[in-house]
């Protein structure tokens, strides 16, 4: 309520930004942190409403979405949990930007950092993406869940032939803000490398349709990517126009994990201009999964030149979420505002890239 009131007085939205939260299980301290540091952007709020409702989250600049639904991940239903939640804010807030994060997700450069970006860039959209066709790794390790409906005998078959294309021992790296395998060449007759041209083979003939009806064609090309994305009004309601046509509406239901590339697909589907994303993902672990953020991973997330960081802990005393919430909004800007308000850093934009986080590990 405190920063709310400080940054409303202090003229915080000449830029009218509104940012989207998803969450389920996370509880109403770690929430109520992020809404407070966003303030006085104002914040739209979609709970799960399978969870425990957050009855003790009270913020001024806070607004929950009605009539939620299930978030599970990956799901149908989270993308209309999305979708809902951008057009829950079109339809309450008058706003020029929108920004998607999940509780996980914290500043790590001040918020007129932020806001200096979006009013000058020149994208509608921020987003990382991809096409899923964009080299023949990236295809094995996202076609089987892009042109196959989940769980038929088709789905596991093409999933199952990755491992001959990939071997038991390949490399992952971050892509994109994604995890993807990376083939380990093999000697051409041996069997393995001959399982992997049949299994590379196999996709191909599932993204040509010849496994089955998938919605892509020529005109629409498929996508992977992360779905934190932020956008324009005019990009906004691009999207949400095109989500209610088909194959938007109903034609994506039965895909596995198909919030990565359903939303990315959608945003490059849209002809708007996009450029990178303004998140910054932290390494993933052996599974594929982003590991929890560190202290020490700090200063080189703010020198990426991205404006919000995703894994953070969702222990709402954790060492490094407190020290990326004091930076990024506030507690020592707050008290220098008043003699140093036009020479604080966190009342100006910084160039993109440039490191001022000052923390060191403990």
């Amino acid at each position: 309520m405190e920063a709310f009131a400080f940054r409303a007085r202090h003229g915080w939205n000449r830029m009218r930004i509104v940012f989207g939260l998803i969450s389920s299980h996370e509880n109403a301290q770690v929430l109520s942190q992020l809404v407070d540091t966003l303030a006085p952007h104002r914040v739209v709020l979609h709970h799960d409403p399978k969870r425990e409702p957050l009855t003790d989250l009270r913020c001024a600049n806070l607004l929950q979405v009605p009539d939620a639904q299930p978030t599970g991940w990956g799901t149908w239903s989270f993308v209309q949990a999305i979708l809902r939640t951008l057009r829950f804010a079109r339809e309450r807030h008058d706003f020029d930007y929108f920004q998607l994060l999940s509780p996980s997700c914290l500043p790590i450069r001040p918020l007129a950092d932020f806001r200096h970006h979006v009013m000058h860039d020149r994208a509608d959209i921020h987003a990382d993406l991809m096409p899923v066709d964009a080299d023949d790794d990236t295809l094995m390790t996202f076609g089987y869940r892009t042109y196959l409906p989940g769980g038929g005998l088709r789905f596991r078959l093409l999933r199952h032939v990755r491992g001959w294309y990939f071997g038991p021992h390949a490399d992952l790296i971050q892509q994109q803000s994604l995890s993807l395998h990376r083939h380990n060449q093999h000697p051409l007759l041996t069997p393995r490398a001959l399982g992997g041209h049949v299994a590379l083979a196999l996709t191909h003939l599932a993204a040509r349709g010849l496994l089955g009806a998938h919605p892509y064609g020529p005109t629409l090309q498929p996508r992977i990517g992360s779905i934190w994305f932020g956008a324009r009004r005019t990009a906004v309601d691009r999207l949400l126009q095109m989500s209610q046509t088909e194959p938007w509406r109903s034609g994506f239901r039965r895909y596995h994990l198909l919030d990565e590339a359903l939303l990315p697909t959608l945003l490059a589907q849209t002809g708007c201009s996009i450029h990178p994303s303004n998140h910054v993902i932290s390494p993933f672990d052996e599974r594929g999964h982003p590991q929890t953020i560190g202290v020490e991973d700090l200063p080189a997330f703010e020198a990426s030149g991205r404006f919000f960081a995703r894994k953070f802990s969702l222990n709402a005393d954790d060492a490094a979420r407190r020290l990326a919430l004091e930076w990024a909004c506030g507690v020592d800007a707050a008290a220098h505002a008043t003699t140093h308000a036009t020479a604080h850093p966190a009342n100006q934009g910084a160039p993109i890239g440039t490191p001022r986080l000052s923390i060191h590990p403990m």
